[in-house]
């Protein structure tokens, strides 16, 4: 077993040095492999690491730095937020104690995610690219779900202290615990559910969007199984956003909001575990409460710099009071997160990263679809067409949400995650010199 990550690996570097495309389009597929764990020599890695690594030599090998250029020219528009991100966690890998350590973690949350966003960036050309990873997203979203139903039925393999009776327990999927699974699940749901809502498209079928729809179901059945509050809140919010953008949904949507709210406050047996919490009165809100309270103490002492990559539990230790609860890795708050891990100079180039994601997806002329340009499908309206990029800013609203009460991106396969989102809603671009061949999407139609 310790060498078969290491002939996986040997296999897809092949592969991708004989279908460069393909090699790079399905490595969303095998995120969930990064609980696979071993060690290359002296330096612990994972599965999912192995395979970008094979998938990296594999398509330098075979393109040169071909690839790597094209994808940093594509980036144009996010090459400052980059730069602004990498300077900000070399800083704090300087900062934190165990300078080792935070190598690590900058390698797996920083440097390997970024690299595999330029590679996105050159080989998503067309919306079929795009349709091809997010495809690959639902292949590891069907896992993750059929493991979570599996484990909830049987009760086999859930860890203490969630392994408990049929109505209580709380799946955890591969991962080794619940909110793995939200934290995995829930943006994936509000990208299949935006997809899934859009018109018919030249690069949409009934049968695709039938698929994303199933996915989403998936992916919201793995996250409820869970019991992820945060998780639910995500997608709620995100599926909450696009019925109100539609103008056939909006009045709906609306209504059902306001009837849902007053059952739920009209009902003793709803409103009390819904007003605990909303208000974090609950044994986990006030863990949290207690937690954020304690970490604010702590950036006090360290506002520009925070505690350094991965040194929060021993930054954190002399400011932990409320000590009948553990020390977690993270606060827990997305704010918090970035602001203890990466200092104010990482906080900040996140937002602007957020910021640039928010701007490409709303800005007409980098949408997916192009307002001021004609179109193959003569059914899509130019409403329906401002549709077609909203789909990519869901899974960042799920993100946030949950972030609210959750950590949504120091773990490696949330890290890479979060930049093929970002890749998603920045592609497709018009086709990179070494395949000449491909027609320019954003050209207009002759007829």
């Amino acid at each position: 077993m310790g060498y078969l990550p290491f002939l996986i690996a040997l296999t897809w570097g092949i592969l991708a040095w004989r279908r460069p495309r393909w090699a790079v389009l399905s490595l969303p597929a095998c995120l969930p492999i990064y609980v696979w764990r071993t060690h290359l020599g002296p330096l612990p890695t994972t599965a999912l690491e192995l395979l970008f690594i094979a998938t990296a030599f594999g398509i330098t090998f075979k393109l040169g730095s071909k690839p790597w250029q094209d994808g940093w020219r594509a980036s144009a528009a996010w090459r400052w937020p980059i730069l602004a991100w990498l300077a900000a966690t070399l800083l704090a890998i300087q900062v934190a104690p165990d300078h080792i350590a935070a190598l690590g973690l900058w390698r797996a949350f920083v440097l390997e995610p970024l690299a595999y966003f330029i590679l996105l960036q050159a080989f998503l050309k067309k919306e079929k690219d795009r349709r091809f990873v997010v495809l690959a997203l639902a292949a590891s979203t069907f896992f993750v779900a059929s493991w979570c139903v599996i484990q909830y039925l049987t009760g086999y393999g859930i860890p203490h202290p969630w392994n408990t009776g049929f109505l209580t327990r709380r799946a955890t999927g591969p991962f080794p615990f619940p909110n793995a699974v939200s934290l995995y699940c829930a943006p994936l749901a509000a990208l299949f559910f935006g997809l899934g809502m859009r018109r018919l498209t030249t690069h949409d079928s009934r049968l695709s969007r039938n698929f994303l729809r199933l996915a989403f179901f998936a992916a919201t059945l793995a996250t409820l199984l869970a019991k992820s509050v945060g998780g639910a809140l995500g997608i709620l919010a995100a599926v909450t956003t696009i019925l109100i953008a539609k103008h056939r949904t909006r009045v709906w949507t609306l209504a059902a909001l306001i009837l849902s709210m007053i059952f739920v406050f009209a009902v003793p047996q709803l409103r009390s575990p819904t007003v605990n919490t909303l208000t974090f009165n609950g044994w986990s809100g006030r863990v949290r409460l207690w937690m954020w309270q304690e970490t604010w103490q702590m950036l006090k002492d360290r506002p520009v710099l925070g505690a350094g990559l991965g040194a929060y539990p021993e930054v954190f230790k002399p400011y932990h009071i409320k000590t009948f609860i553990e020390i977690f890795q993270y606060p827990h708050n997305i704010i918090l997160n970035f602001w203890s891990e990466t200092g104010l100079f990482g906080l900040f180039a996140f937002a602007w990263i957020v910021a640039v994601w928010i701007r490409t997806v709303l800005d007409r002329k980098s949408s997916a679809v192009s307002l001021k340009k004609p179109t193959h499908d003569s059914r899509l309206t130019t409403y329906d067409l401002r549709l077609t990029a909203l789909p990519y800013a869901l899974p960042l609203i799920a993100i946030l949400v949950q972030g609210l009460v959750d950590v949504p991106y120091f773990k490696n396969d949330l890290a890479f995650a979060f930049w093929i989102f970002v890749a998603l809603a920045a592609s497709p671009k018009p086709p990179i010199a070494y395949d000449p061949g491909q027609p320019d999407p954003a050209a207009p139609i002759r007829t």
